[in-house]
């Protein structure tokens, strides 16, 4: 229960206070004392955006939690929740420990899994174990490079510079986060239907294109084509034995159709891709919280499986 209740607890507090590391505490806190009130907790397993140096319990970048920007957060929730142990990793990579330990993955050597959301995470894994690579930066895809042109690169900041008040899913346009996560999703359509990004749901945007909406069916097809593509990149890269792909979007079958519907005409390419195989990931949007509790068994409770 705790673990659900931390690794939601960020849209709740995007929506109802400013974006700083301080709200982001306080209402963990907020949520810690209630579950206390009638729930005996015996440690804290948490999933968040941003590359997390899990044996220290530090976050670096934070991904689009930027105020989080080299926090040793799992000491301050520690202080914070009465001494107990907390684990934590990277949401995407709680995914994939789920998808590896219990899920589509499970029995594998080699899985990649993808997860779309408010910014678009991967998690590998090689025997059973997250990689995290140099930095922890193995699977940050938000950051891939898809379309950004000579001219501006010289105004390229840091996003661990951003401010609360700029948006990480606005900035910089050709980082692949800016072309194939739901939020891009949502605030396109949002723009081109006058309204706000935060009234505009999956549901609300399936069932527009099922109503024949034009613009909004192009723009599906385009993004399961970016999708597509970049799988494609990382199969030839990895070679793994299964890609998985994660988010709330993802229990749409028409994502999974549309992303295979690509991938099947890119195969004709090469014989080199005829084992790529790509499926859901088996908890859908809740792989990282099941992933979170699994890596907290890891770290405390010293399980190999």
């Amino acid at each position: 229960e705790m673990t659900s209740s931390l690794v939601g607890s960020e849209m709740c507090i995007r929506d109802r206070y400013e974006a700083t590391k301080e709200n982001f505490l306080n209402t963990l806190t907020e949520i810690y004392k209630e579950y206390k009130n009638y729930s005996k907790i015996e440690g804290v397993a948490v999933g968040l955006p941003g590359q997390i140096d899990v044996e220290k319990g530090l976050v670096y970048g934070g991904g689009a939690l930027p105020y989080l920007d080299m926090t040793y957060l799992g000491e301050e929730l520690s202080q914070r929740f009465d001494g107990l142990n907390v684990a934590l990793e990277n949401d995407a990579k709680c995914a994939a420990l789920a998808e590896a330990w219990i899920g589509n993955a499970k029995g594998c050597k080699s899985a990649v899994v993808i997860v779309f959301g408010t910014g678009i995470g991967g998690g590998i894994i090689f025997d059973g174990k997250v990689h995290h690579g140099m930095d922890m930066a193995a699977g940050e895809v938000s950051f891939w490079l898809d379309s950004i042109q000579m001219e501006e690169l010289p105004n390229i900041k840091p996003i661990e510079e951003l401010t609360a008040r700029e948006d990480f899913m606005d900035y910089p346009k050709g980082l692949w986060h800016n072309k194939a996560s739901v939020m891009y999703l949502r605030k396109t359509i949002a723009r081109y239907k006058g309204m706000h990004y935060k009234d505009v749901s999956g549901e609300m945007i399936y069932k527009w294109a099922e109503e024949g909406d034009r613009y909004i069916n192009v723009l599906l097809e385009n993004l399961y084509l970016s999708i597509a593509k970049q799988l494609c990149n990382i199969y030839v890269i990895l070679a793994p034995e299964i890609i998985l792909i994660g988010g709330g979007i993802s229990s749409r079958p028409e994502f999974l159709e549309g992303v295979n519907r690509y991938v099947n005409q890119i195969k004709n390419f090469s014989r080199l891709f005829k084992s790529i195989k790509i499926n859901t990931c088996k908890y859908l949007n809740d792989s990282n919280m099941i992933g979170a509790f699994y890596n907290y068994k890891q770290l405390y409770l010293k399980e190999e499986n």
